[in-house]
């Protein structure tokens, strides 16, 4: 059964995580995002083991500025069973890249339908109907059959944060959080340990997490 989402919130889904993938083809395994839908909400995520995202669309969620076109909006979610999917994350931009419109018409709906494979791998097609007032498209991505590492766990957002008196994060990848969309009213940040993941929760609908730098390893042996 197809699943309806508003175009801009599915590419907005995987532009939020897609900085968190590992950047290396050659790590198939984090170098993926993956897509999944639980019964009632979508769900993408991504990880290169230092940092990790994810973020949430539920059929409730209306763009801003939606109320004049609420009736675009009587297709989106959907009955389907749930099912998940792991693409590249080259793959994830390309997808981006073919189905974003501008701004003002991110409301116009999306449809994904998961067709499980039997004899090969899983896919997902994405497509738009002529109805919309834009010409019709499908793109369909295939399933890297990985396995994509298990994050969930370490990334509850009612996480109680510990005491820490300093720590250190790498900048390029804390920043990776300020391209999140603010889906809400403000960030948080919840240290665990000198040592493991610090969970970050930015607006309603994201979270995520960023392990610390380790001091012994920024360490710089002396030079007699």
């Amino acid at each position: 059964m197809t699943l309806f989402i508003p175009t801009g919130e599915f590419t907005g889904l995987l532009e939020d995580v897609m900085g968190f993938a590992c950047p290396d083809p050659e790590l198939p395994r984090i170098h993926a995002v993956r897509i999944e839908f639980d019964g009632e909400a979508v769900h993408a995520m991504a990880t290169d083991d230092v940092h990790a995202g994810v973020s949430t669309w539920h059929p409730d969620d209306l763009p801003e500025g939606a109320g004049s076109q609420e009736g675009l909006f009587a297709r989106r979610g959907g009955g389907d069973d749930p099912w998940h999917i792991v693409i590249s994350l080259t793959d994830a931009a390309d997808l981006v890249k073919k189905v974003k419109l501008k701004e003002k018409d991110r409301w116009v709906p999306l449809g994904l339908d998961f067709i499980e494979g039997v004899t090969d791998v899983h896919r997902l097609r994405v497509a738009r109907n002529t109805d919309c007032g834009y010409p019709g498209l499908a793109v369909t991505v295939l399933d890297r059959d990985v396995e994509f590492p298990s994050i969930r766990g370490s990334l509850d957002p009612n996480t109680v944060g510990r005491p820490v008196s300093e720590m250190e994060f790498n900048p390029i990848l804390l920043g990776h959080f300020g391209a999140v969309r603010m889906r809400g009213d403000s960030m948080r940040i919840a240290f665990t340990g000198e040592e493991s993941m610090a969970v970050v929760t930015i607006g309603d609908r994201f979270v995520g997490g960023i392990r610390p730098v380790r001091r012994t390893s920024r360490r710089l042996s002396s030079v007699a």
